[in-house]
């Protein structure tokens, strides 16, 4: 992990829930997973890793809703604004989405993850790095722990 982070403050569409963390924007990423799509009702989130043991919400908590065998997602429960991913397995998975930040014109993504799931008409013209999920060795490592593959399906 980098060690460029910088304090950014962030919330929900009704102000309901509100953060503060440190983050680095220079370090974001689009994740074209079919469970950010089906989250975000969009077809790829951009996500800042947030480091670890800085955030802190200033208002109320968000709702969280177990999406996967390795990760709980956070919305608002008033209107419904996804906000946040806790990784269960890796503390320095965890991310806020780009969208939820109070100044999300400073984010700088810099690759596109899960691109097996992209949707064929959504293209990004960047020249980013594409990586598969199967890619990621920790994620792989991830999901087997779970007894899963990175498809969700059984080993």
């Amino acid at each position: 992990m980098s060690d460029k982070f910088v304090p950014v403050t962030g919330g929900c569409l009704c102000r309901a829930v509100r953060y503060e963390a440190e983050v680095n924007l220079d370090e974001a990423y689009y994740c074209h997973c079919v469970t950010c799509q089906k989250t975000t009702g969009a077809p790829a989130e951009i996500g800042i890793l947030v480091k670890p043991g800085t955030l802190k919400f200033t208002k109320e908590d968000p709702k969280f809703f177990q999406t996967s065998p390795i990760a709980r997602r956070g919305f608002c429960r008033h209107c419904g604004s996804r906000l946040i991913y806790v990784s269960q397995c890796r503390e320095d998975w965890t991310n806020v989405s780009a969208g939820s930040l109070d100044h999300p014109e400073r984010v700088v993504p810099t690759e596109h993850i899960c691109v097996e799931s992209q949707l064929p008409w959504y293209e990004v013209a960047d020249n980013l790095p594409r990586i598969r999920s199967e890619d990621y060795p920790d994620l792989e490592e991830a999901w087997a722990s779970a007894g899963l593959t990175h498809e969700g399906k059984p080993l």
